[in-house]
């Protein structure tokens, strides 16, 4: 048992096992991401609901991304208050409750609002679990347990995408956003059921001046800003594209969301084989080459959706990126839980605010690009910078004990 006075100690390990609290809190970012990659093949699909553009309907998108962000510096400071697991589980039970008004929602400004107030409840599940695992793994088996953990997360994210198509095309889409609501309710249960707080633990009361001295140690460490900063553009290159691919695929090739939803289940697809590879890729490549590679196999991945090929020939590309995202991508997340032991929940709360900021920008900056240069084009150059982003990256922030 150890002590956590503020500043102090990282909070003394939960009874429950680690495998237990793996499977568990992937549960959790399963209804998380199943949550936030719902809507991509919906995008022409809502348009024509709501009688709105698709660059309107992606603005739902980015409003989801942009709250899940901004939260985050509030989130961060109320998981070291209150406790991790009651922050997930108070926030699995709004994301239940959101997704249900988001399928009676009648009018685009009200799905708009409530998508963006869902985004923060999303906010709160994946970056608390990160932390929870960092609180309980060692740094030297971290990004092996966070791989185990996003497994089940990257599955969520497939489900998403692949079962919002489908739900959509055979009961409406109506229908996709109460499945949300039933996984949330679902992953609540789990939780409550299995994972009990910590006891014999002391924590800060929940107070600005104690979220501003968790931020401060945060920030003490110098490689703070830069991973930070390089997270952000990260976000901005790699998810410009997804909610652009159903509009993309039907001025191809006519096809519909459940199409769609299958393409960008794909990303998830080859996030799933890193997850399984996770052990193996780190003590084989370790993080250096791991980032580098990851970019080269992005940027060949979306260099190749920039032609016209049939449209299931998507799948496998994006299968491409999503192997090559969480490369570079599960590098960032490992550095990111040692930045501050002692305010881990804050430290990957800004983490996750920072990701989800490129994240909300992406598809505005890759919209931009599309009406200046023309879809393919832009997307080749989105795709040229993220190999250099790759590339430099290590330079920029070398990796500690990296093995290249």
């Amino acid at each position: 048992m150890s002590e956590t006075p503020p500043p102090g100690p990282a909070d003394a390990p939960a009874p429950t096992s680690l495998p237990a609290l793996i499977l568990v809190l992937g549960a959790c970012g399963f209804a998380s991401t199943f949550t936030m990659r719902i809507i991509d093949p919906l995008i022409p699909t809502l348009a024509g609901e709501f009688a709105r553009s698709v660059p309107q309907i992606v603005m739902m998108v980015t409003g989801f991304s942009l709250a899940y962000a901004l939260g985050q510096p509030f989130l961060g400071p109320v998981a070291d208050a209150i406790g991790k697991i009651r922050t997930i589980l108070t926030c699995l039970i709004a994301l239940a409750l959101f997704s249900t008004v988001a399928a009676l929602s009648q009018s685009y400004e009200i799905m708009t609002a409530v998508r963006a107030v869902t985004g923060i409840a999303a906010g709160g599940i994946i970056p608390i679990a990160m932390a929870a695992i960092g609180d309980r793994a060692p740094m030297q088996e971290r990004q092996i347990a966070l791989g185990r953990f996003l497994v089940l997360m990257i599955i969520g994210q497939m489900s998403g995408s692949a079962c919002s198509g489908l739900i959509a095309t055979h009961a409406g889409w109506r229908a996709a956003f109460l499945s949300a609501a039933i996984v949330a309710a679902l992953a609540a249960v789990l939780v409550a059921l299995v994972l009990k707080p910590r006891r014999n633990v002391t924590r800060a009361g929940l107070s600005v001046a104690g979220a501003l001295a968790n931020y401060r140690i945060v920030f003490a460490n110098p490689r703070t800003k830069l991973l930070y900063g390089l997270v952000v553009i990260e976000g901005l290159l790699l998810f410009g594209i997804p909610a652009y691919v159903a509009a993309i695929l039907f001025a191809r090739s006519g096809v519909g969301p459940a199409e769609a939803g299958l393409v960008i289940a794909g990303m998830g697809f080859g996030c799933l084989v890193y997850g399984l590879m996770t052990r193996i890729l780190v003590e084989r490549l370790g993080p250096t080459l791991m980032t580098r590679l990851g970019g080269v196999v992005c940027a060949i991945g979306l260099s190749l959706f920039a032609f016209d090929w049939v449209w299931w020939s998507a799948i496998p590309l994006f299968a491409l990126q999503g192997f090559g995202f969480f490369l570079l991508h599960g590098t960032f997340q490992a550095q990111a839980t040692e930045l501050a032991p002692a305010a881990r929940g804050s430290a990957m709360a800004l983490f996750a605010c920072c990701f989800f900021l490129g994240q909300a920008t992406g598809p505005l900056a890759m919209g931009a690009a599309m009406s200046v240069l023309g879809t393919p084009i832009a997307i080749l150059a989105f795709a040229i910078a993220i190999a250099l982003f790759g590339y430099l990256t290590p330079r920029i922030l070398p990796v500690p004990r990296s093995r290249t």
